[in-house]
C-alpha cells in the first residue's frame, strides 16, 4: 500500500503507537510518507529511513484577540481553528496529488479529532487514543458545570467579568466539540486502543469505533538481570490526570517504610509537582521526579523497581504497566480505563479502587514478597512476549488499513 501519515502528536503514549505502526508498516514495505507540524513529535519518534516526510507549519497563537472571543459568541471559530483547518488543507492538497491509497490520521494534541478527514479525497482511517477527554471527564470538574447563581451579586463588577469569561469559553468548547464530531463521521474508520476507548468514542460523538490493540517492543523492554532496588515506580506526564497524589497517599499508608517513590515522567507541570513535592515531605514520603530519561535507563529503572503504582484516571490503554511487565515488573494499577484489559489481578499485577489503604496494602505484600514478585515477574514478562507483541500490533494496524480499500 501507498501510506499517507497525518498527524500532531507531543511525545507520549499517542507518538509512542504511531512509531510503532510506523516502523511496523514500513518493514512490512509498504511506502510511506508522513505530514505534520512536528512529523517526529518533537525528536520522540524515530522515523525510519526511506519514509519521506512533510513539514507543514500550523501558526498557532497564544493568546485570543478580543475579535475571536466576540465572533465565539456566535459560534464562529477561531483564528487558531481556521489556521488548523488550512494545515489540514495544504496537507491534504499534497496527500490528494500523491496518488495514494489510504490515508492513516492520528489525533491532534489541540483538536483531538482532525480537520484532516473533511479535505483528503482516499479512503481514510483516524487512531484516535481518545477523545477530547476535559469535555467528559471532570479533571476536577466538568467543564459545562454553571457559575455560581447571581444572587445579590448581579450588579456587580465582580460577577459580570466572570460571567463574560464564562460564556466565552463555554461557546469555544461547544463550537469544538461540534467540529469534532463532524470530524469524526468524516472518517470511513474509527480505530481505538482499547474496550474502554471505543465505549468513550460511542459516548462522546455517537457513532462506534473499532478496537486496535497496541504492542510493547520487547527487544527494547526486556528485563536486565540486576537486583531489586528499594524503590516503586510511577511513569507518566506529571500532570492531575495521571494522579501522582494517590500514589504519594498510598506509599504514606505503606508499613515497609524507606521505600522510595520515583516517578518518570516528560513533562512536568512545575506547580503541581511541587505540591506533591510538599505533600511527600508533609507524609515522610521519600519521592523524586526524573524527566527526559532514554529508553535505556528507562529500562533499568523499571527492571529494577520493586513494583509499578499506576494511578492515571481512567487511562485509556496505558503503555506504562506493560513495558513494566515487559521488563519483570509487577503493577498495582487502578480497575479502571483500558488497564482492566491488560492488568490480569493475581498474575501480572492488582487491581485495586481508589483507596490509599487498599494500594498501600498491595504495595506492602509487593515490597515484602520477593518470592511473590518473582513469580509476577516471569508471568509478566512471557505475557507481554507472547500476547502483546508488535507483530500483532502491525498486523492489526494493517488489516485494518486493507479493510477500507
Amino acid at each position: 500500500m501507498k501510506i499517507a501519515i497525518w498527524h500532531n502528536l507531543p511525545s507520549g503514549g499517542g507518538s509512542r503507537a504511531l512509531n510503532y505502526h510506523l516502523n511496523g508498516l514500513h518493514q512490512k514495505g509498504h511506502q510511506i510518507e508522513i505530514w505534520s507540524n512536528s512529523p517526529d513529535a518533537d525528536g520522540f519518534m524515530q522515523i525510519p529511513d526511506g519514509v519521506k516526510i512533510h513539514k507543514i507549519t500550523y501558526n498557532r497563537t497564544k493568546e485570543t484577540s478580543l475579535k475571536d472571543k466576540f465572533k465565539s459568541f456566535f459560534f464562529e471559530k477561531d483564528k487558531n481553528m481556521i489556521e488548523m483547518e488550512l494545515h489540514c488543507k495544504r496537507c491534504a492538497d499534497e496527500i490528494n496529488a500523491g496518488d495514494f491509497d489510504v490515508l492513516f490520521a492520528n489525533s491532534c494534541f489541540f483538536y483531538a479529532v482532525p480537520f484532516i478527514a473533511q479535505y483528503v479525497k482516499i479512503p481514510k482511517i483516524l487512531y484516535l487514543g481518545e477523545p477530547f477527554r476535559f469535555f467528559y471527564e471532570s479533571l476536577p470538574r466538568l467543564v459545562w458545570e454553571a457559575l455560581p447563581g447571581a444572587a445579590v451579586k448581579i450588579l456587580r463588577r465582580s460577577y459580570w467579568l466572570p460571567f463574560i469569561q464564562d460564556l466565552w469559553v463555554e461557546r469555544r468548547n461547544r463550537i469544538q466539540l461540534r467540529e469534532e464530531r463532524r470530524n469524526y463521521e468524516a472518517f470511513n474508520k474509527v480505530l481505538v486502543n482499547s474496550i474502554y476507548s471505543a465505549e468513550s468514542c460511542l459516548k462522546a460523538y455517537g457513532s462506534p469505533a473499532e478496537v486496535c490493540y497496541l504492542g510493547i517492543d520487547t527487544e527494547i523492554f526486556k528485563a536486565t538481570q540486576i537486583e531489586k532496588s528499594d524503590y516503586v515506580i510511577g511513569l507518566g506526564n506529571f500532570y492531575v490526570n495521571k494522579n501522582p497524589r494517590l500514589a504519594v497517599e498510598a506509599m504514606a499508608q505503606m508499613k515497609n517504610k524507606g521505600i522510595k517513590l520515583m516517578w518518570i515522567a516528560n513533562m512536568v507541570s512545575q506547580s503541581y509537582a511541587e505540591e506533591m513535592r510538599t505533600l511527600a515531605k508533609q507524609t515522610g514520603v521519600d519521592f523524586e521526579i526524573k524527566t527526559m530519561v532514554s529508553d535505556a535507563e528507562l529500562v533499568v529503572l523499571l527492571s529494577n523497581a520493586l513494583c509499578m503504582i499506576y494511578t492515571s484516571q481512567l487511562e485509556p490503554f496505558g503503555f506504562a504497566p506493560l513495558e513494566a511487565n515487559a521488563c519483570g515488573t509487577p503493577v498495582i494499577a487502578l480497575q479502571e480505563g483500558g488497564v482492566k484489559e491488560t492488568i490480569i489481578p493475581n498474575k501480572n499485577g492488582f487491581l485495586c479502587d481508589r483507596n490509599p489503604q487498599k494500594l498501600a496494602e498491595y504495595l506492602d505484600k509487593l515490597t515484602e514478597n520477593s518470592d511473590l514478585r518473582k513469580e509476577m515477574g516471569i508471568f509478566a514478562a512471557k505475557y507481554v512476549r507472547t500476547e502483546w507483541t508488535l507483530q500483532k500490533c502491525t498486523d492489526n494496524i494493517e488489516n485494518a488499513l486493507k479493510s477500507v480499500l
